[in-house]
């Protein structure tokens, strides 16, 4: 019984100790910044590089437009190698190697990610900083990550729907385009939702492919362009131009945490509302 009594208070004194660690960092990112993040001139404001009252929306934007692109990109070959690892691929070597260079490649740090991309992409490949290149390689950063979470997702289905589908004489493509996807989509879109907010808050791939700083709103896929957390490490690393880059830095901060908490928000609910709506819970 004394043990089963340490265990506990331990277990519950390390998991507060977490808490209290993350409430001080958001906290104190919030307590710097909030006041600016709020404020519309900021976050619709044009930045600028030598004098101070500077906003970010060329940077939200350069973040909204390279998260829609990666999706455009990571979410068909992550979903579709989950189909086929769940459901055609036949059970042996060649899967389980495939399983183990996935999960190996979601180990590796996103700054060597970075150093392939400017290699292959931005220079080998002629693509030059620009949102493409950085869309890119944000792709071959979470692509194991979505392939995976996406094949759970679809195992999590239950063998009985499977066998209910073919027995009413669907082939195993129908099988899985009529019942297993849309059965596992609360859990795939879950896992796309939370790619967002790592593609958002993602700053060593992005520095090395899209760039650091802009001046004007990025149109073109083509075009450089500054997501904001490539332009937070821009401020307190080289802001030293600009006089308020630590009221500037700060605010972005605080504006892309509570970007990012709403994207995890949004990710619980939306899964939720899914799993309603199709009578359906995992």
């Amino acid at each position: 019984m004394g043990a089963d009594r340490a265990a506990t208070v331990s277990i519950w004194s390390a998991a507060l100790a977490a808490l209290a660690i993350l409430l001080f960092i958001i906290g104190a990112i919030l307590w710097n910044g909030l006041g600016t993040a709020l404020s519309p001139s900021f976050v619709f404001g044009k930045p600028q590089a030598m004098r101070e009252g500077g906003g970010i929306w060329p940077m939200v934007v350069s973040s909204v437009y390279l998260s829609v692109l990666t999706l455009a990109l990571v979410i068909p070959l992550g979903v579709g190698a989950a189909v086929y690892m769940a459901e055609f691929a036949r059970a042996g070597r060649l899967a389980r190697l495939v399983r183990f260079g996935a999960d190996s490649l979601s180990a590796v740090p996103s700054v060597v990610f970075g150093v392939f991309g400017m290699v292959v992409f931005v220079i080998y490949l002629g693509l030059g900083y620009s949102l493409l290149a950085g869309a890119l390689t944000l792709t071959l950063l979470n692509l194991p990550t979505v392939a995976r979470a996406s094949e759970e997702a679809i195992r999590a289905v239950p063998q009985s729907y499977r066998e209910a589908a073919l027995s009413m004489g669907c082939t195993r493509w129908e099988m899985v385009k009529k019942v297993v996807l849309p059965v596992a989509q609360p859990g795939i879109t879950t896992g796309a939702v939370l790619t967002v907010g790592r593609i958002v808050g993602e700053s060593a791939a992005v520095i090395y492919t899209v760039g650091l700083f802009v001046r004007k709103v990025p149109w073109s896929p083509f075009a450089p362009a500054a997501p904001m957390a490539a332009n937070i490490w821009h401020m307190y690393t080289e802001g030293a131009l600009v006089p308020d880059w630590f009221r500037v830095a700060s605010g972005e901060a605080a504006f892309l945490l509570l970007s990012v908490l709403a994207l995890n928000m949004a990710a619980r609910m939306l899964a939720a509302f899914l799993r309603r709506k199709m009578g359906y819970s995992a």
